[in-house]
């Protein structure tokens, strides 16, 4: 059996600790000492913390975040609902103005007429910064 980053003696001694019993009580558990006991936990919580860490990067990443332009907003207000949505998150787009407006001209132009759009276009960033617009399925184009 596999415990990740973690070896037998590790994860064997954080089940034990996590039920609540002592470094003494599981030492006598697994037939060591409690010395022993106490290097292998703290190496075994430095590799969790590890983890984590780890974890919270790789997340970080590729957490996207939707923003829904929705039915009717004006043309040129698509950007400050963008970038507004960045700010309010805490990330800096990396896509500008012309940039939004390109995006839905190049990939979504028969969601506008008349100067609004007339369905609802929907936005993702991730927490590095990057836009992209999502087609709608079925869209022309």
């Amino acid at each position: 059996m596999r415990w990740g980053l973690l070896t037998e003696s590790q994860y064997k001694v954080l089940v034990c600790r996590g039920k609540g019993m002592t470094q003494r009580e599981t030492a006598v558990e697994l037939g060591t000492s409690r010395a022993n006991v106490s290097m292998i936990e703290a190496r075994a919580r430095r590799r969790v913390e590890m983890a984590d860490q780890t974890l919270e990067a790789y997340k970080s990443t590729i957490t996207d975040h939707a923003v829904i332009v929705p039915k009717g907003t004006r043309f040129y207000e698509i950007p400050s609902v963008i970038l507004g949505e960045g700010d309010r998150c805490g990330v800096h787009l990396k896509s500008n103005i012309v940039d939004i407006v390109r995006m839905v001209n190049g990939v979504e132009p028969s969601a506008l007429s008349g100067g609004k759009t007339n369905r609802s276009i929907c936005f993702v960033f991730n927490k590095a910064g990057k836009l992209r617009l999502e087609k709608r399925p079925g869209a022309p184009g």
